[in-house]
């Protein structure tokens, strides 16, 4: 065997060799190798029209999983963005937020099948940017508002993004000593919650304390990542539009009390 032949091979084992087809109901069910970030695997429905053609379809739930990581379909800007990534795939979204492809024969169904995953693929994408600008803007308003409220002593010293992107978006320092006194994450979702919570339960009493900000606005972060944190004792401060608040959470938690920040303040 060639050396090309040899590679043919290995590539059509990887990409072939996990993909799988199921009768179901409404046609066919495939599966493919490639993982989505909720850990699921690419998969999609062949649904049989009954004259020779199917449409490929996903399960529905691509798309409001997107808006709910940070896609905002009422964007005019956003949504033509979509519509054309999924036009040039040859797919559509329709109102009950499906993903489908035009009807197509069977004899076609296998470009059709590369250029649907390409969408869901490119959808991904486009709903991962959306979640980090959402988050990347979520932790500019915590540290704004940390900055108009911190005690004198106190300074947000860090260079406005985190060097480990899994590590905490704000730190506060005593700012006579450097010591940490804080490591603040903005949870802006549910991924920057389950970082903050892999960190606070890797720590140590000698450690400066782990506090996640929770943006509960618009559904941001789930009743059941909020539950898990919650029961696992991660320090929380919520923010649901009343910013006094969560800034005296954090403050408190941080052993800085109302009188401190009312000499910051007046």
């Amino acid at each position: 065997m060639s050396a090309i032949q040899g590679l043919n091979a290995a590539l059509k084992s990887v990409m072939c060799g996990s993909l799988e087809i199921t009768p179901v109901p409404i046609g066919y069910a495939v599966s493919t190798g490639f993982v989505m970030p909720d850990g699921d695997l690419l998969s999609f429905y062949l649904v049989d029209q009954g004259n020779g053609t199917f449409t490929l379809e996903d399960d529905g739930m691509t798309l409001p999983a997107a808006i709910a990581s940070g896609l905002d379909l009422k964007s005019p800007v956003r949504e033509g963005l979509l519509r054309g990534m999924l036009t040039d795939e040859g797919v559509r979204y329709d109102e009950d937020l499906t993903i489908r492809s035009e009807p197509v024969a069977e004899g076609e169904i296998g470009s059709a099948a590369l250029h649907f995953i390409s969408a869901m693929i490119r959808t991904r994408d486009l709903a991962l940017l959306s979640r980090e600008n959402v988050a990347a803007s979520f932790a500019d308003d915590v540290r704004r508002e940390l900055c108009a409220k911190l005690p004198p002593g106190l300074a947000i010293t860090d260079d406005g993004r985190p060097a480990d992107l899994s590590g905490p978006d704000i730190v506060i320092r005593d700012t006579q000593t450097g010591i940490k006194v804080a490591r603040i994450f903005a949870a802006g979702g549910d991924l920057r919650l389950m970082d903050a919570l892999v960190d606070y339960q890797a720590s140590d009493e000698s450690d400066s304390p782990i506090i996640a900000v929770v943006d509960r606005r618009k559904g941001r972060v789930t009743d059941r990542r909020l539950n898990t944190a919650t029961n696992r004792g991660l320090p929380m401060a919520v923010l649901d539009g009343a910013s006094d608040e969560w800034t005296g959470r954090v403050l408190g938690l941080i052993g800085k009390s109302s009188a401190d920040i009312n000499a910051r303040t007046h």
